[in-house]
């Protein structure tokens, strides 16, 4: 095992929190935090395990009288040449159904933990599970109009990791770059958006540790191109394109090099949804110098430019105007839902631009899917269980309002102009032992 590089704390996750006296008593946000000072732990203990996730998808499918249906869309091991035993296969990639692929109805496709430290997504995904399997008048309602497929948890590896025979979920999957495995040369270089060492930031973001697995930032490893295969591309071409870094870089897409993001991409294809929303975490905002309410989520309609061409085959894509269109009104219903007074809720901003094509969101836009980016305030390592039932409610109630807007139409009547007034990412805040955070 390799030695931590910096770490001012036990590691070991305990089921505590306790905040030290040094925060300050004049409060940088409304409300202050949460935030983990330095020496503290952070406590995980109501987190779902991998196999605690599995045995609730299970209870539900049962209880569910046929309304849902759990199936295993893949495993987070690649082998293009198969597995020899059950057990290669690694982890499975959970697929919650309500409907099916029927294109006269409305599809949504959710994903949640794409990075494995984004623990709050999935218990909020779970909740939605939960109620959409319930019988109520108005879920049923909504689920003769529109479809809802659910990956609760996308990155099993990252969420279930172990460092020192402690639980310590990281942001990365579990792969390590083995070119010669895809036919290319042993000395190109991996994706740019590859952790060779297997590290982390520390609890509390105080530095870094390295638990020793090399992965992947599976949120880089998805394309425009769908269908790509790097072990079916020209390999000298790919090698010329990996080993330059003009051309290694996130202003092009993805290798799908991972299992995840080939099997969620295989999902997108066989459902072909209107609406792909993907759940995250981030860091601490204002909303304004004026108005110290702290942001709870982040939004956006937009992580790709309008078109995109495939560097390999010049194919050109582009995200559609109505597309478009669609992807505003859904985030600008789920910005007007949270809008309660003058509450914390509705303390709204819309995420930066950005253009990464290598995302999933960015893809599957280039691919005729209106998209909503929900980001989460705070990261695992600076947030623990604190807020989780208020943040988990910022995620609920936008999406069933977003059911709700698609079975019965009223999402067409959503002005989009009232997403691109939402006021954009700004007063950054830090938590008071300011680490930096990482992008979606």
């Amino acid at each position: 095992m390799k030695k931590l590089i910096k770490l001012a704390i036990p590691i070991t996750f305990v089921f505590t929190l306790v905040f030290s006296s040094s925060v300050t008593a004049d409060p940088q946000s409304r409300p202050n935090g949460p935030y983990v000072e330095n020496e503290q732990n952070i406590s995980l203990s109501s987190y779902m395990s991998n196999e605690e996730l599995y045995k609730k998808l299970q209870k539900l499918e049962r209880n569910s009288n046929g309304k849902m249906k759990l199936d295993i869309a893949g495993y987070s091991n690649l082998s293009p040449d198969g597995y020899s035993t059950a057990e290669d296969k690694g982890e499975p990639l959970h697929v919650v159904k309500f409907g099916d692929s029927d294109p006269d109805k409305k599809r949504v496709l959710i994903t949640t933990q794409i990075h494995g430290n984004e623990q709050i997504s999935t218990e909020a995904a779970l909740d939605i599970i939960k109620k959409l399997s319930s019988n109520g008048k108005e879920v049923n309602e909504i689920l003769e109009n529109v479809s809802i497929w659910i990956m609760p948890r996308i990155n099993p590896e990252g969420a279930d990791n172990k460092y020192e025979d402690s639980w310590y979920p990281t942001r990365y999957t579990h792969q390590t770059w083995d070119p010669e495995a895809l036919g290319l040369p042993a000395d190109t270089l991996a994706p740019w958006y590859y952790n060779e060492d297997g590290s982390e930031r520390a609890q509390n973001n105080n530095g870094r540790i390295v638990y020793g697995i090399p992965g992947y930032d599976q949120n880089r490893d998805y394309n425009p191109n769908l269908d790509l295969n790097i072990e079916d591309q020209d390999k000298s071409e790919v090698a010329d394109f990996l080993n330059s870094r003009s051309t290694n870089n996130s202003r092009y897409g993805g290798f799908y090099v991972t299992a995840e993001s080939r099997t969620v991409t295989s999902v997108f294809q066989e459902f072909q949804p209107d609406v792909f929303v993907d759940v995250h975490h981030r860091g601490f905002n204002t909303l304004s110098d004026e108005d110290n309410r702290s942001v709870p989520v982040q939004l956006a309609a937009v992580v790709a430019t309008q078109s995109y061409e495939d560097p390999f085959s010049g194919k050109k894509y582009e995200v559609d105007e109505d597309v478009l269109k669609l992807g505003k009104q859904v985030n600008a219903l789920s910005y007007l839902t949270l809008q309660t007074g003058n509450s914390h809720f509705g303390a709204i901003q819309k995420y930066p631009d950005v253009n990464l094509p290598g995302t999933a969101l960015g893809a599957f836009a280039l691919n005729d899917a209106a998209i909503m980016l929900i980001e989460i305030k705070g990261q695992t390592q600076t947030l623990g269980q604190k807020q989780n039932g208020m943040l988990k409610e910022t995620v609920k109630k936008p999406l069933y309002e977003v059911f709700k807007g698609l079975s019965d139409g009223t999402i067409n009547d959503v002005d989009p102009q009232i997403y691109d007034d939402i006021p954009v990412s700004t007063n950054r805040i830090s938590d008071p032992t300011t680490r930096e955070d990482d992008a979606f």
